[in-house]
């Protein structure tokens, strides 16, 4: 049996870089989801010239530096203050965790979901009291627009509800909400935040998120705390499909080229490719996704075309049908210290068995360094978790379900999946 991973509690930042096999790993503070050409071919020159020209886009909707050293963090801190990406401080760097309606201030919504977003990290970095919250702690602001957010996790949700309300929920309470007028929406989520702090004070620090709260005191216990009644509330809104963000697509009067990395993972040249077809085809602005993909805001779906069209020239994800979408699979052996091998040597091999079996959201194959499952932390119908003889497959689980399957060698994997895929095909 292998060891366990280590629960570090905190994503990597600027001020609190996290080592890892490849160097130092940073992050571009964004609030919200808006980000200009300019900011993006920035970060791609700070990767190639601090780091090793390596960019993940994570489940944040985040920009990850890789390979940064400890001669070059300076530079990189001082050359992503100039471009407004990096936080004013170390607790505010820490504690500013928001993920916002990708097409916020440009689709119809009932809020604007990027200036709430703005407001709220004010809110945030003046509040002494919110210094404590942990650093994971998460803040989603969903606007009611194109591209709901059902399917991202979050401790505190802000979200567009009927006839004008906004619906405040939290993690591991998916049936209730309190219903409260827009204006009212930010006070109400920093309630909840105060409130989290107020509990876990009380309880020696013991909870790290909403979700491990709620599982240990009831789903009554933060709401009260907040002064605030929960009310039932059933989501309406389906989670994206990949069909909506790829390619050259229209959400009402908005136009945009969806585009990916495989596994969220860019080189420099090619967000500055990006970044450049964003001034000459688009408006200037692309926007930063929690589903590993970037927008780029065009004034109409022929420009959006041209976009797509110069994109497959770098290989990037432009359409709903690429099997790489079929596959979610972290960095691994070297880059991760603490995965047991490698993950992505054999993806394009297994990317089109993956397709055939995915799910409801089009993946199939989940590749775990180690059972964290920091790329994915729902399930997925078969999860390849890295160990030192070769992979445990588990199925309908996440990485850290029990194995059915355990050290199989990559040709065991490719025939446990053909053999799945063939099932699915009857």
């Amino acid at each position: 049996m292998q060891p366990g991973p280590e629960i570090r509690g905190w994503c990597p930042g600027a001020f609190a870089p996290m080592p890892s096999g490849d160097g130092l790993l940073i992050r571009a503070k964004a609030v919200g989801s808006r980000m200009s050409a300019a900011q993006a071919r920035e970060i791609a020159r700070i990767a190639k010239s601090c780091g090793n020209g390596l960019i993940d886009l994570s489940q944040r909707a985040q920009l990850q530096l890789r390979g940064i050293s400890e001669a070059t963090i300076a530079e990189a801190l001082r050359r992503l203050e100039a471009i407004g990406m990096l936080a004013p401080n170390a607790d505010a760097e820490r504690i500013t965790n928001v993920i916002a309606s990708p097409l916020a201030g440009l689709a119809a919504g009932a809020f604007d979901a990027n200036a709430m977003a703005a407001q709220l990290a004010v809110e945030l970095q003046r509040d002494g009291a919110l210094r404590a919250l942990p650093p994971k702690f998460l803040f989603l602001l969903d606007d009611g627009g194109a591209l709901p957010l059902a399917d991202v996790e979050a401790d505190v949700r802000v979200e567009a509800a009927a006839n004008g309300e906004v619906a405040i929920r939290i993690a591991g309470v998916p049936d209730r909400a309190a219903l409260v007028a827009a204006n009212e929406a930010l006070d109400a989520a920093l309630r909840l935040a105060r409130a989290f702090v107020e509990l876990r004070n009380r309880h020696a620090n013991q909870f790290r998120r909403v979700r491990t709260l709620v599982e240990a005191l009831g789903a009554d216990a933060l709401p009260r705390t907040a002064g605030l009644t929960m009310l039932p509330f059933k989501e309406a809104r389906a989670p994206v499909r990949w069909a909506h963000i790829f390619g050259a697509q229209r959400c009402g009067a908005v136009a945009y080229a969806g585009v990916g990395a495989p596994f969220g993972r860019w080189r420099a040249n090619e967000l500055a490719a990006v970044a450049e077809y964003a001034e000459s085809e688009g408006t200037g602005e692309l926007r930063l996704t929690p589903w590993r993909a970037l927008l780029i805001i065009t004034p109409d779906e022929e420009a959006a075309r041209r976009v797509v069209s110069r994109a497959q020239h770098h290989d990037l994800i432009t359409s709903a049908d690429d099997t790489r979408l079929a596959i979610i699979a972290c960095p691994g052996a070297p880059e991760c210290p603490q995965a047991a091998a490698e993950t992505r040597a054999h993806v394009i091999d297994l990317a089109p068995l993956a397709q055939k079996i995915g799910g409801a959201d089009g993946v199939g194959l989940h590749l775990s360094g180690c059972a964290k499952g920091c790329a994915r932390q729902s399930a997925s119908p078969v999860t390849l978790l890295a160990c030192a003889e070769g992979f445990d497959l588990i199925e309908n689980a996440g990485a850290d379900g029990a194995p059915r399957l355990r050290s199989l060698t990559f040709e065991a994997v490719m025939r446990e999946l053909s053999a799945r895929a063939a099932g699915r095909a009857q």
